[in-house]
């Protein structure tokens, strides 16, 4: 059967780091304002450290993160056609002791919203690029143009959206702007 390995945050998934940045800090930056992968890294670099001690130490972020629209609905169709891995990335190299406690808030997301997802197929790791299985979705080009796959989907957010099309070409990645894009794709025959 053909494997698809689907990214959780920005790509299941996505608001809650704003959020939390944004109760931390009292202000109300909105999604289109921050262009940044890591959206603490629109502070300063001591900033960005007490927010972050913070942050691994008292927020679980999937309980304000939003489901992307039909994405739960999408994957639920595919699951009866493709076996779906579900490959989050937890480590921090900026705290890597205080980040483990995010393994934990990932997987449980994943079991309470993906239930139908075997267990085993729930990946926790940062080092995608080494997974092998025929399709791949990620909002992260880095995650897509290394290792296997394919059939590599970016699922088009602010931090990503200015790679042009040639440029991902280059990569063998096709930008996608939603989940019923990606449904067409996968149900229609591409693979």
């Amino acid at each position: 059967m053909i494997k698809i390995m689907i990214d959780l945050d920005e790509t299941i998934v996505s608001g809650g780091y704003l959020e939390f940045l944004n109760e931390y800090l009292g202000t109300n930056y909105k999604p289109e304002e921050i262009q940044e992968y890591y959206v603490s890294n629109i502070l300063s670099p001591e900033e960005n450290e007490k927010y972050l001690t913070h942050f691994y130490k008292n927020v679980n972020v999937y309980v304000k993160a939003h489901i992307i629209p039909n994405a739960l609905e999408v994957i639920k169709e595919l699951n009866e056609h493709y076996e779906i891995y579900i490959c989050t990335a937890f480590f921090d190299k900026r705290k890597p002791e205080e980040c483990i406690v995010m393994a934990n808030h990932k997987y449980d997301w994943i079991r309470k919203n993906l239930p139908y997802i075997n267990p085993r197929h729930i990946i926790l790791t940062s080092a995608k690029e080494l997974l092998m299985c025929e399709v791949k979705i990620d909002d992260k080009v880095s995650n897509l143009k290394r290792g296997y796959g394919k059939i590599k989907l970016l699922l088009t957010t602010n931090h990503n959206k200015n790679y042009t099309k040639e440029e991902l070409a280059s990569y063998g990645i096709k930008r996608v702007d939603n989940w019923l894009e990606i449904r067409d794709i996968l149900l229609k025959g591409e693979v």
